[in-house]
């Protein structure tokens, strides 16, 4: 909601500025590894162990970053310096803001089959509430989710970390349900997250925790194959078995499951796995030959 929150014009923003201050999280393939342009870059962590040492670096902290930001308002409020209208620069912001989100119509109402990963998201982002806790634990179906899913409060978004330690959507959709009962959550799984922990999903139907698990389920390691072959022309061991039923190993537990093969059977299949009060798998059959446009694999 902030006028100044630029999801995807972040990477113009970042390369336009003149000054960039990262606060409370590493400079890694994030955010390029802190490689912006001309800009100067101020790194503030909790602790020194984070301050990024491969960045030539105009400013850095360590510490209670609440305090390293009361001292800063008070530094910036008592010096003498001259304020410079960033209008035009930040409506220049804004207008790519709205030609990407324009843009990214056509890959949310694809009306392919299989289905293009981002289709998925076009379905769920208008069924989701503004405090719905989203987990994400997969590969480049859960980069689609980075993507296309805003967040509106603290704690609506949890994923496997930068190191992608895949299996820990299921502890986390156990434990946000358990504590927000009355609102919605929702598993992001990829078809190779849900091999390391899925039967997990049995605590969900024991415990009575309706929790709604999408499956984007494109039969590879797509986040590995595709880079492999961009690279080197080649994979190994990225395939998965292809249209792998999890919607019945939900069922086989207890809890509710659906193959979504079409466009059309995905929205009514979303509703009712929210309907249903109970655990509930939608495993829909995502289209393997996409490739989520990244550079950082790459680079």
């Amino acid at each position: 909601d902030d006028p100044l929150a630029f999801s995807r014009a972040r990477s113009v923003a970042l390369r336009e500025a003149d000054a960039v201050v990262v606060a409370g999280t590493p400079l890694d393939f994030r955010l390029g590894f802190g490689d912006f342009g001309g800009a100067a870059v101020a790194h503030l962590v909790d602790h020194l162990d984070g301050v990024a040492a491969h960045v030539d670096l105009a400013a850095k902290a360590a510490g209670d970053l609440g305090l390293v930001f009361e001292g800063v308002a008070a530094a910036y409020g008592s010096a003498t310096h001259t304020r410079h209208d960033h209008t035009p620069w930040l409506e220049h912001l804004r207008d790519v803001e709205s030609a990407k989100r324009r843009d990214e119509r056509a890959v949310l109402e694809a009306d392919t089959a299989p289905l293009h990963p981002a289709r998925v998201y076009g379905e769920l982002l208008a069924r989701l509430d503004r405090d719905a806790i989203v987990i994400g634990d997969g590969g480049d179906f859960v980069s689609y989710a980075g993507k296309f899913v805003d967040s509106y409060e603290p704690g609506c978004w949890l994923d496997p970390g930068p190191f992608g330690c895949l299996g820990t959507g299921p502890g986390y959709a156990i434990a946000a349900r358990h504590v927000h009962p009355d609102r919605q959550v929702v598993l992001l799984s990829g078809d190779g997250g849900f091999g390391f922990s899925g039967l997990d999903l049995d605590t969900l139907v024991r415990y009575d925790l309706p929790v709604v698990v999408i499956v984007g389920n494109n039969g590879i390691w797509g986040l590995e194959k595709h880079p492999m072959q961009a690279m080197y022309g080649y994979d190994v061991a990225c395939d998965l078995r292809h249209e792998t039923r999890y919607d019945l190993v939900m069922e086989a537990l207890g809890g509710h499951g659906e193959l979504v093969s079409t466009p059309a059977e995905l929205g009514p299949a979303i509703d009712r796995a929210f309907a249903c009060d109970a655990p509930a798998v939608v495993n829909v059959l995502t289209d393997p030959a996409d490739a989520y446009p990244r550079s950082s694999s790459l680079a």
